[in-house]
């Protein structure tokens, strides 16, 4: 059947031209939805765009410039992190940190010298200071990568926008900033993208320990403080083991504005105020992350602070025993340099409660002497069986007086040198027993000598010539002995070879004519105390690095960990130095120095006053210490000795009289609650010397009773004769028949000489008539003969 108009395959019909399916029609070729023509015809149909659409590009060309540029800036970072490595150099401050000394104990510190900074490990912070300082800092530091992206892209906009470039840094990222070197301080970009891709790494190469613990060592806290354990003693005065949950968390608030806030003073402060309010910060943050309970919020309270850094206490002699510590450093190689940077552990000998009764011992004597701001004392305690100085007086206060008495002030020792000649006489088999011409005035090597008094006039043994300190007598048993072996007998037990005076071609050596310091005749008579044996004086007791380990110096040498442990020499044996102490044990019984008993605690030593009275010893010892109290006066400005004659009333100050007291005072207090220990006994070793002089035979009264005689007696006749018929005698006898002079002969003139001489008759020498007259004051010549004060100084030694 065949299709009509409008049918099936009919013009207009289903398929046909213009009908659906058909040319022209829907679907057709040139109909909507048909081929390419229909398709080219639609697009023709579409609108243009008008107006600021048409420069806005297809969402496909958008999508394909972003996903290039992200992947071009992923190249670059990934560039740029490749070729950006954790620096391998530190920051040179970072790992700097401050020696600790300490006293004996190892745990009274004496100061700390150099930055501010003690290195701890982590498991030795508590926990409630790093959650504190996490609650401030970073509280995601550990879900973190190292950087916080929120952080960085508000730091970049910033930065984009002309603004600060600091600000939301992560704890990881202030540590790359402040811990290696090659990231400046600079507020730049390009310090910022640095500082980012080095904490990635470290968030991806260190573990977060590590990075906290490093953290915690370096941040800076204000008051010159850096890490927490400086901090801890700079606010509270205490380590910081020791610090509570708010104190944690003013540490914590510190990092932030460090030299801004004020943690003391009013609270309407601003500075103080922002502290609280940050501070309030930090604890709502540990409550948040759960680190402390709502409860110990609310009991939670703003803590004090000291106002000054330190947590140890300036007693005054804090200055001079640093100065002494870094000094012996130095000897070991160790400069002072390191000392600030090293963060040594140092403990000292000195003994504290010793030590600081030292300056009150000196003080209570010079406010009860009525001595000023002129009069100095060297006090040195030493111990003998280690060497070790327990306790030092440096001066009335290190920040009006730098200048160490005991350590730096010399001056000469007078007689207190006299045992060092008795030592090397002793030495050389010498006896005590051993006698010398004592006279008060003798001629040796050309040059006049004197005792201290006119009564000291005589011969002596050793023993008696040390106690009563015979100046003419030691000076000719240093020529006797050998003033060369002196000097060496005084290098071995502690003077050094260049003190000014130790010459041996001074006669005048024996008299101690040299300069030392309290801590060096301290240093020799330890020598006696160790029965022979030498320790140098010291006061480093030991030295090691903040964990304990040994140190080396600065030329890269180890450093033992107890330096001077086994230093020791024998300088003469137990014998020698059993009779010296016995020699020098009368000083102190009956000597010149019985100011220094002890009572029933045995004491030996000796004491010194130098010419024109310049300077006064006292050295001594009991077997436990050894104590060297020196006095001298000088000019205001320090620089010239002047004579003590006159001073707190004195018209001579003696070893016997101030430093004798002081020598007690101290000793007294170091001693106290100790048994009594005796000295060895003598062994009186060695033989008289052949040149030891005969002491005087004891001579007759110048005033004898006649002898009666056996005469006949008278008998009873009444005739006054005798039976023999010669004239009776008296029985009783006739006072004419007294002898009135002492017989015949030439009188001795002051030194017992011309030989022969007789003692019994007046001298005709006006200055040895007097002292003859002290023993015959009877005597017809010694009638206006007034006897001489011994107690007036003739430039003599005692």
């Amino acid at each position: 059947m065949r299709s009509g108009p409008g049918g099936p395959g009919g013009p207009g019909g289903p398929g046909g031209p213009g009908g659906p399916g058909g040319p022209g029609g829907p679907g057709g070729f040139g109909g909507g939805g048909g081929g390419r023509s229909g398709r080219r015809g639609r697009r023709r149909d579409k609108p243009e765009k008008t107006g600021w659409r048409k420069y806005v590009p297809n969402w496909k060309i958008v999508t394909a410039i972003v996903t290039v540029g992200i992947l071009g800036i992923a190249a670059l970072v990934g560039v740029a992190y490749a070729n950006t490595p954790i620096p391998k150099a530190k920051q040179a401050d970072v790992t700097k940190q401050a020696s600790v000394i300490t006293y004996d104990d190892g745990k009274s510190t004496i100061a700390r010298v150099g930055m501010n900074r003690e290195i701890l490990p982590l498991k030795d912070i508590p926990e409630v200071v790093q959650h504190a300082v996490l609650a401030a800092e970073d509280r995601e530091f550990y879900n973190e990568p190292g950087i916080s992206p929120s952080g960085i892209a508000g730091a970049l906009y910033r930065a984009a926008t002309g603004g600060d470039v600091n600000g939301a840094s992560t704890i990881t990222q202030q540590l790359a900033r402040n811990y290696y070197q090659g990231l400046s301080q600079k507020r730049t970009v390009s310090r910022k993208l640095k500082e980012i891709l080095i904490s990635v790494r470290m968030g991806n190469e260190k573990s977060k320990n590590w990075v906290l613990e490093q953290y915690l060592n370096t941040v800076f806290f204000g008051r010159d403080a850096y890490g927490v354990q400086a901090a801890s003693r700079a606010y509270f005065h205490k380590p910081v083991k020791d610090i509570n949950a708010s104190q944690a968390a003013l540490l914590a608030a510190m990092i932030q504005r460090p030299t801004y806030f004020k943690s003391f003073g009013s609270d309407s402060d601003p500075q103080k105020q922002a502290l609280i309010a940050r501070w309030n910060y930090v604890v709502e943050g540990m409550v948040k992350k759960g680190w402390i309970t709502p409860e110990e919020r609310a009991k939670a309270k703003f803590p004090q602070t000291y106002e000054k850094w330190s947590d140890i206490k300036d007693t005054g002699q804090t200055g001079y025993l640093t100065d002494r510590v870094i000094s012996e450093l130095g000897t070991l190689g160790i400069s002072k340099q390191r000392v600030q940077t090293a963060g040594l552990r140092i403990t000292t000998t000195f003994d504290r409660d010793l030590q600081n009764y030292t300056a009150t011992a000196v003080k209570q004597l010079k406010r009860e002497k009525g001595f000023n701001s002129t009069i100095h004392f060297g006090l040195t305690v030493v111990d003998p069986k280690t060497g070790g100085v327990i306790a030092a007086y440096g001066g009335p206060s290190y920040a009006k007086q730098q200048f160490d008495d005991s350590f730096q002030g010399k001056v000469q020792p007078g007689s207190s040198f006299k045992p060092v000649v008795l030592a090397t006489a002793l030495d050389n088999d010498v006896s005590l027993k051993t006698t010398l011409d004592g006279h008060y005035r003798r001629i040796i090597n050309g040059t006049a000598f004197t005792n201290d008094s006119r009564s000291e006039n005589g011969v002596f043994d050793l023993k008696e010539m040390t106690a009563k300190s015979i100046n003419t007598a030691y000076v000719d048993l240093g020529q006797k002995v050998g003033l060369d072996k002196v000097v060496d007998m005084a290098e071995k037990m502690g003077i050094p070879s260049n003190t000014e005076g130790l010459n041996a071609n001074y006669t005048s050596l024996p008299l101690g004519v040299i300069t030392a310091t309290s801590v060096t005749m301290a240093s020799v008579y330890q020598t006696f105390a160790a029965g022979g044996v030498h320790r140098p004086a010291h006061v480093i007791k030991s030295i090691t690095d903040a964990n304990g380990n040994p140190v080396l110096n600065d030329a890269g040498k180890p450093v033992k960990k107890e330096p001077w442990a086994k230093k020791s020499t024998q300088v003469f044996d137990q014998g020698v130095a059993a009779d010296a102490t016995e020699a020098m044990r009368g000083v102190v019984t009956h000597g010149t120095g019985t100011g220094a008993s002890l009572g029933a605690r045995p004491v030996a030593g000796k004491t010194g006053t130098s010419s024109q009275n310049k300077s006064a010893w006292f050295v001594g010892y009991t077997p436990e210490y050894v104590t060297a109290a020196a006095m001298w006066r000088s000019t205001k400005d320090g620089k010239t000795q002047k004579s003590l004659v006159g001073v707190g009333g004195y018209s001579q100050v003696y070893g016997g009289t101030v430093p004798a007291e002081l020598f007690k005072m101290v000793m007294t207090k170091a001693l106290e609650g100790k048994e009594i220990t005796p000295f060895p006994p003598p062994v009186y070793g060695g033989t008289v010397a052949p040149w030891a002089v005969a002491k005087p035979q004891p001579t007759t009264s110048p005033t004898t009773s006649p002898t009666p005689t056996k005469t006949p007696t008278c008998g009873n006749n009444g005739q006054g004769q005798q039976q023999n018929g010669q004239p009776c005698r008296s029985t009783s006898p006739n006072p004419s028949n007294t002898p009135t002079t002492p017989g015949t002969g030439q009188p001795c003139n002051g030194f017992n000489m011309p030989p022969g001489c007789n003692p019994n008759l007046p001298p005709t020498d006006p200055a040895a008539l007097r002292q003859w007259c002290k023993l015959h004051p009877n005597n017809q010549a010694c009638r206006n003969e007034e006897p001489g004060d011994p107690t007036q100084p003739n430039g003599t030694t005692n």
